[in-house]
């Protein structure tokens, strides 16, 4: 270690001697940071400040007296956010859902650890000029790239996509989350004095000020969908309740119907419907394919059914839920050139992932469909977090996004982050349509551009202070 960074890092010690290296007050950073994140999630007028909050609790547990201790901290802010809100994971995978809380919340203690091992090394103005980067490169590997990855309960998520529609779309919902933690990294910093206090006091009111995307009101071009919840309908259902879609919205030019309303291709008689009544329909099925000395694959796929009965284009999901029978993923994404724009089309669980998304953007989608199935068992408060995204994506890309659920939350979105219309849970046999305008092909945020060096910063980073570590453990004293 350099000259300068050792007095920088008996600097940081003393600080943290003198005031943050207690347990009391440890305990204490934890508890506020899990509660001030929980009370964001319940009062969305002052969700930004509750959570910026949050995470200045979260970024002081660095001043803990050891790394081990500052990671453990950082875990248990995880947990205690993660079990709560993911607490329907227990009706899923039984005791198995504790060691799925742990591992989600592990990169929360990654995080502080790291901040940490940085301030230490480089000081801590280079700490807190660190510390948003490497919270969107963690959180970026935590929701899309490692096995595990599992895009909800992020800072960003949090945010009401109404009010939040301009930061979404300028900065992301993970370059919203970095910005928030820039402000908690200076209010944090034990060194400063009061005014530390204003970025904070004022940044979440200039990121709701952002200008949002056009809404579409006075767009030329419209498209006319419907879509009935079901879970698990039987084919007499699907049927009846297609003939109640057209009756209440005859101008319909597309009807959805959720993921897994069957489990095979779709049957004769949905084409059948299709053909008599001159109408697409958008249906989750399962394609089986079989070759010749090899078993059976398994893909879980959205049909679109011509008006002439026949299959138009099959979309396969491209990330299927981990521990579940979920298909295999897609080899490839196409979008539907409908007579009104093209159409992009992502099933469930692909809502979640910007780089899945992404893809449709980039191919010039005009609108977002999502058939998705959440199994009633789950409960509302699992329906409400997975419907959560619908309307940052609609807000990110300034396209509008319909997302059709087997058990609710059915929504229309539009491209400024507005819920146009829904359906509750479980709503069974429920009916949701509108007239949607189509403004044009999306963009994607300011953030989708800084997540892989953001990643790569974090590797670094990790890569290095490890093997410094190693080296000087070696070195001896």
């Amino acid at each position: 270690m350099t000259g300068q960074g050792e007095i920088a890092a008996q600097e940081l010690d003393a600080v943290e001697r003198g005031q943050g290296s207690s347990w009391r007050q440890w305990t204490a950073e934890v508890l506020l940071s899990v509660a001030l994140f929980h009370a964001a999630m319940a009062f969305p007028m002052a969700s930004g400040w509750l959570v910026l909050l949050s995470l200045v609790f979260l970024l002081r547990l660095r001043r803990a007296t050891t790394v081990r201790r500052a990671f453990y901290g950082g875990l248990l802010v995880g947990v205690g956010i993660m079990g709560p809100q993911l607490l329907f994971f227990a009706k899923i995978f039984s005791v198995f859902a504790v060691a799925l809380w742990f591992l989600l919340a592990i990169w929360f203690g990654i995080f502080v650890a790291l901040g940490k091992q940085v301030e230490r090394r480089f000081g801590r103005q280079w700490g807190m000029a660190a510390a948003p980067f490497l919270w969107m490169g963690l959180e970026f590997i935590r929701c899309e790239v490692w096995p595990l990855k599992f895009a909800w309960l992020t800072p960003g998520f949090v945010l009401p996509p109404a009010w939040w529609a301009g930061s979404f779309h300028w900065l992301g919902v993970y370059g919203t989350g970095a910005a928030l933690v820039y402000a908690a990294a200076w209010a944090a910093d034990p060194a400063r004095g009061p005014i530390k206090w204003v970025l904070p006091a004022f940044l979440p009111a200039v990121l709701i000020g952002l200008p949002a995307a056009n809404p579409g009101k006075d767009a030329s071009k419209m498209i006319s969908v419907a879509g009935v919840q079901w879970e698990e309908p039987l084919p007499e259902q699907v049927i009846e309740s297609l003939d109640e879609a057209l009756k209440r919205a005859p101008e319909s030019q597309l009807i959805v119907l959720s993921e897994y309303t069957y489990l095979g291709d779709p049957p004769r008689e949905l084409k059948e419907w299709c053909r008599r009544n001159k109408m697409h329909v958008l249906v989750g099925g399962m394609d089986r394919q079989v070759a010749e000395h090899t078993e059976e694959r398994v893909y879980n796929t959205a049909f679109l059914v011509g008006p002439d009965g026949e299959i138009a284009l099959k979309q396969v999901k491209s990330v299927p839920i981990q521990f579940m029978n979920d298909g295999l993923p897609a080899r490839h994404q196409r979008l539907w050139d409908s007579p009104a724009g093209k159409v992009g089309i992502a099933i469930c669980y692909d809502m979640n992932y910007a780089r899945v998304m992404d893809r449709l953007i980039t191919r010039d989608a005009e609108l977002l469909i999502v058939p998705a199935m959440d199994v009633m068992s789950w409960g509302p408060h699992a329906h409400k977090l997975s419907a959560q995204l619908a309307a940052v994506r609609a807000a990110e890309y300034g396209v509008p996004l319909f997302r059709l659920a087997s058990s609710g939350f059915s929504r229309i979105v539009s491209p400024d982050g507005k819920i146009v219309k829904e359906l509750g849970v479980p709503g069974q046999g429920e009916i949701i349509w509108e007239k949607i305008p189509l403004v044009g092909t999306g963009r994607r945020p300011l953030d989708r551009w800084l997540l892989w060096p953001c990643a790569g910063l974090a590797a670094v980073l990790t890569t290095f202070l490890s093997l410094e570590k190693l080296w000087k453990r070696k070195r001896g004293p």
